[in-house]
């Protein structure tokens, strides 16, 4: 079957290389590679130290647990390494946010999850002497992860083109279809035609189809790796830090500012504010650049699925595409290779909008 991937990010990248190994030609339609919120997102494979709940929390676990295989078989298929850190520090600011760590603790302790250490006050200071004195407390969740999204996208690319797909540098302008079906897809060349179409267009998804994704402005600064810094994500309410083989990403804002790609002194101020309030050891760290990326937001925070006769729409993955994209490819897979659909394209089904 030949079946068209409309987005470069991770999500319509795993999707891509799903399909390409179950022997379908795919064609894969990227407008700007450098776009793609992937590319600047922090990489954090975080379902408890995120607080979900609900179905988000279950699709995020499921999720999850399919990670460990999804990273080894995008290695092996590109021959490229992509960098992993185990577990995530969640902490807490003050007594009344460590309360609401603790009871997400408990919820997620009976049902989700195996491991999550919690150390209190001068506790917290002893295990991790890096970190503020002020912090309250926090919980390791030695499940989580974080991956190095650039890396990770190299070798998606990398092992795409290694399976034999084809790969089309050309923005999606508009989706023509009939009904349910789509016949094809308006390109800046001309058309790409089908027999199946994908659509993880990411924060680009309003312009092909009525549905409330929308751009949500995220800056994320790069500084230097501090000497005898924690080896793995430290994550606060106001600002998380990502350590990486080559350098430290300070994360993230979130600002509902359309497109506007331009990187602000606000916005470095609050990234760098927020981040020495968690790790003063910073404070002389160099700082190398500030990015700007766009997540594809919804106005309840989770995922938009849908699909037709011939189509799959998958976006409004928000905070969470690169955790999302191991399942998410599943998914797309069981409805084209055995039409089987997944309950959570009706829990994340956009006519859920209309009832409200």
């Amino acid at each position: 079957m030949r079946v068209a991937v409309v987005g470069g990010g991770v999500v319509g990248l795993a999707c891509a290389l799903e399909l390409l190994r179950a022997g379908h030609e795919v064609t894969l339609l990227v407008r700007n590679e450098k776009e793609a919120a992937s590319r600047v997102a922090g990489g954090m494979l975080a379902p408890f130290s995120e607080g979900l709940t609900d179905e988000l929390l279950e699709f995020s676990v499921e999720s999850l647990g399919l990670w460990r295989e999804f990273l080894e078989t995008v290695k092996e298929l590109s021959n490229r390494s992509v960098f992993f850190s185990k577990g995530i520090l969640r902490v807490a600011k003050d007594e009344r946010e460590l309360d609401e760590l603790k009871k997400l603790r408990s919820y997620y302790l009976k049902r989700f999850c195996s491991s999550a250490e919690l150390a209190e006050g001068e506790e917290l200071g002893k295990l991790y002497p890096k970190l503020s004195e002020k912090l309250a407390g926090g919980v390791f969740y030695e499940e989580e992860g974080n991956v190095d999204t650039e890396e990770l996208t190299e070798a998606l690319f990398t092992a795409f083109l290694r399976l034999g797909g084809e790969l089309r540098r050309e923005g999606a302008l508009r989706v023509n279809r009939d009904g349910e079906r789509v016949l094809s897809v308006k390109t800046h060349s001309g058309k790409l035609e089908a027999d199946y179409f994908v659509f993880a267009a990411g924060a680009w998804t309003k312009e092909l189809f009525d549905v409330p994704v929308f751009p949500v402005k995220g800056q994320i600064a790069r500084a230097e790796l501090p000497p005898d810094g924690p080896p793995f994500v430290v994550y606060a309410r106001d600002a998380y830090l990502i350590p990486r083989e080559k350098d430290l990403l300070l994360g993230a804002t979130t600002e509902r500012a359309g497109f506007d790609a331009r990187p602000t002194v606000k916005g470095a101020s609050a990234l760098t504010g927020n981040a020495l309030s968690v790790l003063p050891a910073l404070e002389e760290a160099e700082f190398y650049e500030l990015r700007v990326g766009f997540r594809p937001g919804t106005p309840d925070g989770k995922p938009v699925f849908y699909f037709g006769e011939n189509f799959a729409l998958v976006s409004g993955h928000y905070r969470n595409g690169i955790l999302h994209a191991p399942l998410t490819a599943r998914l797309v897979f069981l409805l084209i290779e055995r039409r089987e659909v997944s309950p959570y394209f009706q829990k994340f089904s956009p006519y859920r909008f209309r009832r409200t």
